[in-house]
């Protein structure tokens, strides 16, 4: 019995992971080549990982975790829902920054998020007197 055309098949975890280290890599500015050599991993290794056809182990699933400073199970978010997790690229780039500046911005953020929450209320607010 064949499936219907719009009905989409789920992603693998190989295809998400690769799609991950893919996004992950390009964000960083760095060639597959570079990540291989970091690896100690050959070139093609990295492809084939990217393009979800080679399966790792845990142990190169860590690796990657570590070598991209983000917590495994981001390796794994499906790519069509990574908007309803944190950024991976951006919790990296928050860990590079020094204990200060990371406060300064959690701080910024929350001033940005409270503005902006009172907003969206006071918005809502309105709609309602007006119905």
């Amino acid at each position: 019995m064949k499936k219907p055309k719009n009905q989409e098949q789920p992603v693998s975890a190989a295809k998400s992971l690769g799609q991950n280290i893919a996004a992950l890599r390009k964000a960083g500015s760095l060639t597959q080549h570079q990540v291989a050599t970091a690896l100690g991993v050959e070139i093609e290794t990295i492809s084939r990982y990217e393009n979800g056809r080679l399966n790792t182990s845990l142990d190169q699933v860590d690796i990657f975790a570590k070598f991209f400073n983000v917590p495994v199970w981001t390796l794994f978010a499906p790519t069509d829902l990574t908007s309803t997790f944190p950024d991976p690229v951006l919790i990296t780039k928050m860990r590079s920054l020094s204990p200060k500046h990371r406060t300064t911005l959690k701080e910024l953020i929350q001033v940005y998020y409270n503005a902006h929450s009172a907003t969206a209320k006071s918005s809502s607010t309105v709609t309602r007197a007006e119905k």
